[in-house]
């Protein structure tokens, strides 16, 4: 596994290819070539953001993690648009995601709740500085004192 999350790249990728799908399904293509892997494709959008607001939430000392929060909102948002339209049978392929709706609509609901949670998150002020990252004085002398006093 990775040791370092490309965090940017991700969720461009993802936004990139929700608004593929976005456009794939307004296209009247034919259900035996494309009905498995279009299901399958919003199942991995859903499991990506998922996972990445997972580790986003668990980072809680990235440098840009405000903006990343804000970048998976948008991702999760259009992800969200996407599956309102096929819900509401807007584009022409939806009919054939019928049997898939109450599944797509459960997905939806948890993406709208996670860009509630997100929001809320980012909009709580610290009241309290945490105590991990409290340096004593004693760690202050320690680390400011010169090698030549060490010894």
């Amino acid at each position: 596994m990775a040791n370092k999350v490309n965090y940017d790249d991700n969720l461009f990728y993802l936004m990139a290819f929700t608004r593929t799908l976005s456009a794939g399904v307004q296209l009247d293509i034919d259900p035996e070539y494309y009905l498995d892997k279009t299901v399958e494709d919003i199942l991995f959008v859903d499991r990506t953001l998922e996972r990445i607001h997972e580790s986003l939430r668990l980072n809680e000392y990235l440098i840009n993690r405000r903006e990343l929060l804000r970048e998976l909102m948008r991702a999760k948002r259009a992800f969200a648009d996407l599956l309102d339209a096929v819900l509401d049978g807007d584009p022409v392929f939806s009919e054939h995601l019928a049997p898939f709706r109450t599944k797509l609509a459960g997905v939806r609901d948890q993406h709208v709740r996670d860009i509630s949670d997100i929001q809320e998150s980012m909009n709580v002020e610290p009241t309290e500085a945490d105590d991990r990252t409290i340096v004593s004085q004693d760690e202050y002398r320690f680390l400011l004192q010169n090698d030549d006093e060490q010894e």
